[in-house]
């Protein structure tokens, strides 16, 4: 998933929100120095990660991109998925979508004094672009895509992509891909609910 699901999975407090937000740009020599909410929510970020890649639903929906994707695929789902949410949020959620993004953003512009430099970085561009709401646009999962194109590519010169290429593909899925998400989505909310259930009981023990 990404960064709209992620944070919606998120428990409602700050903390949390950051975690599940920044878990794949914080360093790791950071996290013992975060506070425990934030070590937390990167812990959930992480096992809803592994739920998901795992997951046979996920799966199809990756078979449904040229296999030539190959690894790539599941980024792209994971990319277009935030789009299905946006398309299906009354489905999940009571408060409006703008609502829940600008209650978002103000909380980034809250806790950007006490974020380290790649989270802070992230969030500043989380807010500048809208990018929480910005997944109702094509336009904007193009970008999204073109952008995780160019990371690979610094990290990995060999590897050189364009996974804003698969777009034309989403589209001619996307009924399919729609159903394979309200499919999965519940589930992985059941799952999230769990974590965060486990994690408080064990909060309250003494």
């Amino acid at each position: 998933m990404n960064y709209l699901a992620h944070v919606f999975l998120a428990e409602n407090e700050p903390q949390s929100i950051l975690g599940n937000l920044m878990a794949d740009v914080l360093r790791r020599q950071d996290f013992d120095r975060l506070p425990v909410g934030i070590q937390i929510g990167i812990r959930q970020h992480r096992q809803i990660d592994s739920f998901t890649d795992r997951h046979p639903v996920v799966q199809r929906s990756i078979r449904r991109l040229k296999a030539t994707w190959g690894w790539f695929g599941g980024i792209i789902i994971d990319v277009y998925y935030d789009h299905l949410l946006t398309e299906n949020w009354d489905h999940f959620s009571e408060e409006s979508l703008r609502e829940f993004c600008d209650r978002i953003n103000d909380i980034l512009r809250d806790q950007l004094p006490n974020l380290p430099g790649e989270g802070k970085f992230l969030a500043q561009k989380l807010i500048e672009n809208d990018r929480l709401y910005s997944y109702t646009s094509l336009d904007s999962i193009s970008f999204a895509l073109a952008n995780i194109s160019e990371r690979v590519t610094e990290r990995m010169p060999k590897h050189k992509v364009h996974l804003q290429d698969a777009l034309p593909e989403l589209q001619a899925a996307h009924k399919e891909l729609s159903a394979d998400f309200m499919e999965f989505f519940p589930t992985l909310i059941s799952f999230s609910d769990s974590l965060k259930n486990r994690q408080r009981s064990a909060i309250a023990l003494p």
